[in-house]
């Protein structure tokens, strides 16, 4: 949505230094933070809707759910570390993926997260999905660590049977 209202704000340095550690975990800029925050607080208390808001960017429609995962990330040339994690929604372009606390994903690490691979196997469906995926947010929660990730490399039969699950 386009955004043609321009307003100024002063704040402490330290709620801009936190805005800004915010914004980079998130992989957003400061406005588009700032905007969302706005935004949520907004719709949350009533004040506007969420299709008013402009909010919805997604080109995908998103299924809820809680499909037990794996992920697979580079250690080396030939290694491959796996980390247990479940995927709370899903779309032809990505999916929300939670990793409990204490698992060897890490807030920090999202610099050296570049890319890994999911592999999850969808209800009554025999044949595990695998999907090579980039990181587009990562973002702390109470009991762990949320991704959300895109799909960068899906095959034609991946493609088929995701297609079919999500409608």
């Amino acid at each position: 949505m386009r955004k043609d209202v321009v307003y100024s704000l002063r704040m402490t340095e330290k709620v801009r230094e936190a805005l800004g550690q915010a914004a980079t975990i998130e992989r957003r800029t400061i406005a588009s933070l700032l905007n969302k925050i706005v935004a949520d607080y907004l719709e949350k208390n009533g004040y506007l809707s969420g299709k008013a808001a402009g909010q919805e960017r997604r080109r995908h429609h998103r299924v809820k759910t809680a499909l037990q995962s794996v992920t697979y990330h580079k250690t080396g040339a030939a290694l491959s570390t796996s980390v247990p994690c479940v995927v709370l929604d899903l779309s032809m372009g990505g999916a929300l993926i939670a990793y409990p606390r204490g698992s060897e994903i890490k807030d920090s690490s999202i610099a050296e997260m570049p890319n890994f691979t999911l592999c999850f196997k969808l209800p009554r469906m025999e044949e595990q999905i695998c999907a090579k995926c980039d990181v587009r947010r990562m973002f702390n929660i109470d009991n762990g660590l949320k991704i959300g990730a895109a799909f960068v490399d899906l095959g034609d039969d991946h493609q088929e049977r995701l297609r079919t699950y999500l409608q």
